[in-house]
């Protein structure tokens, strides 16, 4: 069986059977497909889903359903599979997957040690790990995830079917995401990221940045997220406290020809940075207790009507608004994106 995708000559593929009809295995595919904004592409006897970084093909009989899955790295194949994998569980279905042998850890986690730790300002601590593979990072999404697991628990591992295992559950796993602020590859595919911390009462990772030492061990798996959008000459790149390190990667990598603005928000005077951008874009600092909110500051923009990006980073109900007032406004789906750092605490108070 062929894989219709510009992906399948990188030899990244595997595939996995279910015990369900082709015709629901696709409308229960299609379905999610739907609900995640992902492209399905229909033909008689396929179905494909494209994801970011590869291609799910849906095919079979009145018996089975076969999958075969494409991506364009290892990394990325198994973020398809664990996350194919964790869907199939969901809905009570059992998966066969073609065996894997000879490996051990998944392919997108890194195991790396600690070499800097350094207040930034009174909101943010960067952090920078050393690792033998992490130069991946340097290609790829935004965005890695840092795992604290169970106390002693080890760390993940994958079983026969290459399936992601997550010691003590992975419900007890606390997987927040970062940006790579910075990386510095070397030739023999070890690199140094940089990433920086929002510091907040209560943070986990605030606790971890405050007694973490130099050599300690942390793995990471990605890379994932985003890449930056250079294809729009104008763009609008809106972030709360959370979103700071995001954008400035954004700035510093879009074209010296692109126009328009970034808005940043800050709890503090002296967490205002100096950030690369290109020429004709503006930065401007908002600091919280202005009452202004990255919400209002999208609502108070005015937007071309062509050749356009609107990027927005907030808490999860501003998001959710932001997403929908683009979408009323008139901007495709490739025209923007908005993403949920954080999700605010709900009070069961009347």
């Amino acid at each position: 069986m062929v894989i219709h995708s510009k992906m399948a000559a990188a030899g990244q593929q595997t595939y996995a059977t279910i015990a369900l009809p082709f015709a629901l295995a696709r409308g229960k595919f299609t379905e999610y497909a739907t609900a995640q904004g992902l492209p399905v592409e229909v033909e008689d006897d396929i179905s494909l889903i494209r994801f970011q970084r590869g291609v799910v093909q849906v095919s079979g009989d009145a018996a089975q359903t076969r999958l075969d899955i494409s991506a364009e790295s290892a990394a990325a194949l198994q973020l398809l599979r664990d996350t194919l994998a964790e869907r199939m569980a969901a809905l009570h279905i059992p998966v066969v997957w073609e065996v894997q042998t000879g490996k051990t850890r998944p392919a997108n986690l890194s195991l790396a040690k600690v070499v800097e730790v350094a207040r930034l300002s009174p909101s943010y601590v960067r952090v920078a790990v050393q690792g033998p593979d992490l130069a991946r990072f340097a290609d790829g999404g935004l965005h890695f995830r840092l795992l604290f697991g169970p106390k002693d628990a080890g760390w993940p591992f994958i079983n026969e079917s290459g399936v992601t295992q997550w010691p003590g559950g992975d419900k007890a796993w606390h997987r927040p995401v970062y940006t790579v602020r910075e990386i510095t590859c070397d030739t023999d595919g070890s690199a140094r990221i940089s990433f920086d911390i929002f510091l907040h009462d209560g943070g986990r990772v605030t606790a971890w940045s405050r007694s973490v030492t130099l050599g300690d061990e942390v793995a990471l798996t990605g890379p994932n997220g985003g890449r930056v959008d250079h294809k729009a000459g104008w763009q609008l790149l809106i972030g709360d406290e959370t979103a700071v390190p995001v954008v400035a990667r954004k700035l510093a990598a879009l074209p010296e020809n692109t126009k328009g603005k970034a808005v940043l928000f800050v709890p503090d005077a002296a967490d205002i940075q100096a950030l690369a951008c290109p020429a004709c874009m503006t930065v401007h600092w908002v600091l919280r207790d202005e009452r202004e909110t990255p919400l209002a500051t999208l609502h108070a923009e005015p937007l071309p009507a062509t050749d356009r990006f609107v990027f927005f980073a907030a808490e999860r109900a501003e998001a959710v608004a932001a997403r929908g007032y683009l979408a009323e406004h008139g901007l495709s789906r490739d025209e923007f994106h908005s993403a949920a750092y954080w999700t605010a605490p709900t009070s069961d108070a009347p």
